[in-house]
């Protein structure tokens, strides 16, 4: 095969999966810090403060103490553990607004992400498609329409500034 007929893989959509499983969820956030950060199993393992071998028995028996998960998911760069846990209480997990309008290119990836979202509906109308998967993106569609209502909400807060001028009383004493 040559260079120019090779087809390059499509990159994972890390923030449209949902995990079914805790231990699921654990190995997705390994695989995430793997292919998208670089990281090995033992730099993950340092991070989290455990052993590589420690990681790899939590990691293999889905057994993850709730005092690693946060250094784990902050160690991968990702939540699943949190999805998993919050949608299985019928939850949603809402990132907290920055107060940044939305770019044109965010809100492009949304307007695409809905009207997916919206042809697997009618698909599944059809009698097509898979009812959990179209389940799982209609909640994460959700929390992203969530999130911009968030940042619209922030958007009208008036802004506090904290630097203080070099005329201020205090600066005059």
């Amino acid at each position: 095969m040559n260079k120019r007929t090779a087809v390059k893989p499509r990159r994972r959509a890390w923030s449209r999966i949902v995990p079914r499983s805790l231990n699921e969820s654990l190995q997705l956030c390994k695989e995430h810090a793997q292919q998208a950060k670089q990281m090995s199993v033992p730099r993950i393992a340092d991070r989290c403060g455990m052993s590589t071998d420690m990681l790899y028995k939590r990691l293999g028996s889905g057994d993850m103490p709730a005092s690693l998960l946060i250094p784990f998911m902050a160690a991968t760069g990702r939540v699943y553990p949190l999805m998993y846990m919050a949608h299985s209480l019928d939850k949603l997990i809402i990132d907290m607004p920055k107060g940044k309008k939305p770019s044109h290119a965010s809100l492009t990836h949304l307007n695409q992400f809905a009207n997916q979202v919206i042809g697997l509906i009618m698909q599944l109308e059809e009698g097509n498609g898979n009812c959990e998967y179209v389940a799982d993106q209609i909640v994460l569609l959700m929390q992203d329409l969530a999130y911009q209502k968030l940042e619209v909400e922030k958007l009208d807060e008036p802004q506090t500034s904290f630097d203080l001028a070099p005329d201020d009383e205090l600066s005059q004493h």
